[in-house]
């Protein structure tokens, strides 16, 4: 069975890899989400569970095209807000908004969170197109116990790292990236890991293995929160799928991994 068939069950690690999750939905420009005023009635909103309002970051788009990327649009500013820690973050802007956490407990919790901000954007902007819908997770393997690319392979399973005598798992390899986009329906899937080593000042070597997961929609969808609540949902069960299936069984030991 392919990815989007099977059903992993859902772990919660000791070692918890994941560095940081991201919800994004991107919509035609909706000039009532550039008004300050508007800005100043979101910030009201949101301040009980986002306290610190945070730098504004601009939103720049490329285009790439056969002769190359076309001139950067800028589309505006997002306004961003955050918890105490800054854990947790929202960005508004006239096209875009989106969720992201480097604390990540709870798929129930993150979905009751961004479905918060989804109201919030209907209320205030009214979009009636989604351009794009994505989730993204990003995972960072630190083994203390597993020195090199030879040795991943008691952590993650073949259908990640290759055959046993693939070059990519020649003890001497320094760092590796690999890529593979999925079409499915219409639906994207971008999948990258890697490893690198890491070493710092002190001459101490670390290993990491990134595992980086990239689902979106590949073409636009109507404005539907419950819809786009539904194929999020969808697009969690295929990054559990994935990632369940990256990981060795002692490779969930090592991570202290636990069905939830």
């Amino acid at each position: 069975m392919t990815f989007d068939e099977e059903a992993w069950p859902r772990l919660q690690f000791e070692k918890n890899p994941l560095k940081v999750v991201v919800a994004q939905v991107r919509f035609p420009t909706s000039h009532a989400l550039a008004d300050p005023a508007v800005h100043a009635a979101i910030q009201r909103a949101v301040g009980d569970r986002y306290p610190k309002s945070l730098s504004p970051v601009q939103e720049v788009t490329y285009t790439i095209t056969p002769k190359g990327p076309t001139q950067a649009q800028i589309e505006g500013s997002a306004i961003r807000f955050g918890d105490e820690n800054e854990q947790n973050v929202i960005a508004i802007g006239s096209g875009m908004v989106s969720f992201e956490t480097t604390s990540y407990g709870r798929w129930e919790d993150f979905k009751a969170e961004f479905e918060r901000l989804l109201e919030l954007t209907e209320e205030h902007g009214a979009p009636t197109e989604v351009s794009r819908l994505g989730l993204r997770y990003v995972d960072e393997l630190i083994l203390d116990d597993v020195d090199g690319m030879a040795e991943l392979g008691t952590v993650l399973t073949d259908g990640v790292l290759g055959s046993p005598d693939s070059l990519m798992r020649d003890p001497r390899v320094i760092e590796t990236t690999q890529r593979s986009t999925i079409r499915v329906e219409d639906d994207v899937v971008s999948f990258r890991h890697g490893y690198v080593q890491r070493v710092d000042e002190g001459g101490q070597q670390t290993s990491i293995y990134v595992i980086d997961t990239d689902i979106f929609t590949a073409a636009p969808v109507p404005w539907d929160s419950a819809e786009l609540l539904d194929r999020v949902e969808r697009y969690h069960t295929w990054v559990t799928n994935i990632f369940g299936r990256s990981l060795s069984r002692q490779g969930i030991e090592l991570l202290g991994g636990r069905e939830r």
